[in-house]
């Protein structure tokens, strides 16, 4: 079994104190004999979208980054542009919002790149002879990095139930092109009847797929990407998504993106870490400060992202006696995406969990 490394919260930690304990779980992975001294080190985040909080903070990345400096002057952090429309669709406004949220060469020690390039069109195309896909589009600068660190707010999902590490790697690491394959066949819908003509989700509509007509939202099929950001915007339940194929559908597309990134880079070349803090019904592209869901649990660690997912769920079920994920998102099979992730060798949910003082 897999080892899954685990350090518990207090009740109240402050930042410098989580910081620590984050460096701790780090210097577990076994992937640090390995770095040469110019090899290309990376650290996949989520650097937050505006208005949200819930983000990896700068202050846990600098350690870590320092770290790895000692084995390698060649790591930086990294993330992909979103599909959506918004100040993380394109490098430009996307470095800009990173370093507003202190993610700067003069504060961590790293630069930012952005691994899909100018407007998220930068890719490699990875074999993987998946069940839905034979080949994935990963980020250029994923693909060509020696050594890859991702790190993971765990938070909830409208489409996958929570977002961990697997989502971090499959959906966060793909181009645009990818993301657009993953979500190609999750297509929103509005309620007539429910609509009140209150327009909030055409401001949040990426592809210009929604329009007013007889004061009631409607969506254009052949323009909608299937991004789901309408689903989040309306506080009344007007538009859903049919909860059924279509979303295990992506998951397990999801799940193969992820795997195309851990054959372009190597498994032993690859370590995660999951944050189980400010636990939020959504996740980290959401523009709002959102109120946790739990508690704050701990830091997680491993080499197996499967093992890892897994883990993180079970203790988050284990110290709340409830699955939140499925409190939030009631008719999503958040499972799917751990079975077939195992059944793609992408890891393992049989793990060994290790406390770390």
């Amino acid at each position: 079994m897999n080892k899954v490394y685990y350090i518990k919260f207090k009740k109240r930690e402050d930042l410098g104190s989580v910081s620590e304990k984050a460096l701790k779980v780090f210097l577990k992975a076994p992937f640090l004999g390995l770095i040469q001294e110019n090899d290309l080190v990376g650290i996949k985040i989520h650097f937050g979208e505006e208005g949200n909080r819930g983000y990896v903070k700068p202050e846990i990345v600098k350690p870590i980054a320092e770290a790895l400096k000692k084995r390698s002057q060649r790591v930086f952090i990294t993330d992909t542009n979103t599909l959506y429309i918004g100040r993380r669709s394109n490098a430009v406004d996307h470095i800009k919002l990173a370093e507003e949220h202190k993610f700067t060469l003069a504060n961590i020690g790293i630069p930012v790149i952005i691994a899909d390039g100018l407007s998220g069109r930068n890719y490699k195309s990875v074999d993987i002879n998946g069940r839905h896909l034979k080949d994935v589009k990963i980020a250029s600068d994923i693909v060509h990095a020696d050594f890859l660190l991702c790190l993971s707010h765990m938070t909830g999902h409208m489409q996958t139930g929570f977002g961990a590490t697997i989502k971090n790697l499959g959906m966060g690491c793909a181009s645009r092109a990818g993301k657009l394959e993953q979500h190609s066949n999750v297509l929103p819908e509005i309620s007539k009847d429910k609509c009140s003509g209150c327009a909030a989700c055409i401001k949040w509509c990426s592809a210009d797929a929604i329009i007013m007509e007889d004061k009631k939202a409607i969506i254009i099929q052949n323009k909608c990407i299937g991004c789901g950001e309408c689903t989040v915007a309306c506080k009344i339940g007007a538009i859903a998504i049919k909860w059924s194929e279509n979303i295990k559908n992506l998951q397990e597309k999801m799940v193969e993106y992820a795997l195309g990134v851990v054959k372009s880079i190597g498994a032993k070349n690859t370590y995660y870490i999951n944050f189980l803090n400010h636990i939020t019904k959504d996740c980290d592209c959401m523009a709002k400060g959102e109120p946790p869901i739990c508690g704050d649990i701990g830091i997680m660690a491993s080499a197996d992202p499967v093992s890892l997912d897994k883990a993180s769920v079970d203790e988050i079920f284990k110290e709340n006696g409830e699955d939140v994920f499925k409190k939030g998102y009631p008719d999503i099979g958040w499972a799917d995406q751990l079975r077939h992730a195992e059944e793609m060798g992408l890891g393992s949910t049989n793990y060994q969990l290790e406390i770390v003082e």
